[in-house]
């Protein structure tokens, strides 16, 4: 699996794109927020001749769906996400006067809702859903057991450009579960839970309970900012 990562609009979210040996893709968070960054990923998607399967949001705060709409329209494929947060779609000029984020064009409704247990796949990489409420009701973390299909991974940042590996060496990729969180979990600190339905007790709960659980050596991604390991994150908790 190859791991190529994005950090777009003003609230630096990290989007990333997975794909396989056969250029079968996975976007996670699409949310570029104007046509500088919405031509980084179309670009890099059509230059590495991928196919977008799936698209899938950890959560649907506005700052991550803000590229949904666009995602629709370039790929043809519907965001999916957790049905306890679809009613953050009807918030969205809400969380965009709250926030201060520009929305224009407005993530359209979700093609398929998902749950705990579910698997988001492709040929060669299986995502493996974990719902943990608390920084939102429907937040969830996508859990992939093996990163492994023969390919190097990478991830790099910047909406326009390449730049540097985040923090975590792209070999260690090769042998070891990866998770995407979102903003359920950061390096070294957790998601907000005092906006629409945060529960922090649920927070800390589901990232002990479910997160922390998962092999120590499991690579990190973030939903905003660098990239770190289950190890390293046990010590806050």
């Amino acid at each position: 699996m190859k791991i190529k990562q994005f950090v777009f609009n003003p609230f630096g979210v990290n989007c990333f794109v997975l794909s396989n040996s056969a250029g079968d893709a996975i976007l996670i968070d699409p949310s570029a927020s104007n046509p500088q960054e919405q031509q980084a990923l179309s670009q890099y998607i059509a230059e590495s001749g991928l196919t977008v399967r799936r698209v899938v949001n950890t959560h649907l705060h506005l700052d991550h769906v803000l590229g949904n709409a666009f995602a629709e329209r370039t790929f043809g494929i519907k965001a999916e996400a957790h049905e306890e947060d679809n009613f953050l779609l009807d918030l969205q000029e809400e969380q965009s006067q709250m926030f201060g984020l520009p929305c224009s064009d407005p993530a359209p409704a979700l093609g398929n809702f998902l749950a705990e247990g579910d698997i988001v796949e492709v040929p060669g990489i299986k995502l493996h859903v974990i719902h943990v409420a608390g920084h939102s009701p429907g937040g969830i973390a996508f859990y992939c057991e093996n990163a492994n299909d023969g390919e190097t991974n990478t991830a790099a940042n910047g909406a326009a450009s390449e730049s540097a590996t985040d923090g975590i060496a792209a070999d260690r990729a090769k042998s070891v579960p990866v998770l995407f969180p979102g903003d359920i979990l950061f390096a070294g600190s957790m998601g907000r839970a005092d906006l629409f339905g945060g529960d922090e007790e649920s927070l800390i709960s589901g990232i002990k309970n479910k997160l922390l659980t998962l092999p120590s050596e499991t690579i990190v991604f973030p939903g905003h900012g660098p990239s770190t390991t289950i190890e390293n994150e046990r010590r806050y908790f």
